[in-house]
């Protein structure tokens, strides 16, 4: 389709890579956590419950985007595991709670106007953008509300960041062992993490003003 020339779209759109989302041990796999693991680069689009970037490591064509805000979401909760789960052995979800979180961490909306998706991500990211909040272990009656409702929780860079035509867009995350000053053994994060038995997901986003062109 021939673009209009002279004319760009501006839209609110962020952008977001998952370092992992799984349930249970992890030994191998693009889900296995790592001491670093360079996101964005090696995106793989297509599967909007990981990443939603156009293209591994830059938007296509001549976009630009300003980026106002760097956002995590982080979620570990447990899953309980089941012989009797559709027929051998597996995981079920078994509470109030774990369905809510994991109906929120597994599900993806898109905003089409026309022939283009104008907004895409992860449900959690709309409306306050914190993912699964509320009171769990301390109540009879658990409250799961999609994100904090306090929007000063969320922070906004003063000056945007600018990521201009073809840049590469890189998110570095790093994770450390634990020290024990005390003399005990220290703890290995990323051991840590593929030995959980439950689900648990990390994603980081960019968040901002999406220029393109218009179709």
């Amino acid at each position: 389709m021939a673009k209009v020339l002279g004319l760009r779209q501006q839209r609110v759109q962020f952008f977001y890579d998952t370092d992992f989302r799984v349930t249970g041990v992890v030994a191998t796999g693009p889900m296995l956590a790592a001491a670093e693991k360079i996101l964005f680069a090696a995106a793989t689009p297509g599967d909007l419950s990981l990443t939603n970037l156009p293209a591994p490591g830059q938007l296509t064509s001549d976009q630009t985007f300003l980026t106002f805000a760097v956002r995590h979401e982080v979620n570990f909760f447990p899953i309980a595991a089941s012989n009797d789960f559709l027929g051998g052995a597996g995981s079920i979800l078994t509470t109030t709670a774990q369905h809510i979180i994991w109906c929120l961490q597994s599900s993806t909306f898109q905003f089409k106007v026309s022939e283009k998706i104008e907004f895409e991500g992860p449900l959690t990211m709309t409306p306050a953008g914190g993912g699964p909040w509320g009171f769990v272990a301390d109540s009879a009656s658990p409250l799961i509300v999609n994100g904090e409702p306090d929007s000063p929780a969320i922070y906004v860079m003063p000056l945007p960041v600018a990521i201009t035509k073809r840049q590469g867009i890189q998110m570095i995350e790093k994770k450390f062992t634990l020290q024990n000053p005390a003399g005990a053994a220290a703890i290995d994060i990323v051991t840590a993490i593929n030995n959980y038995p439950g689900g648990r997901l990390l994603r980081a986003y960019i968040d901002g003003y999406n220029t393109r062109d218009v179709l």
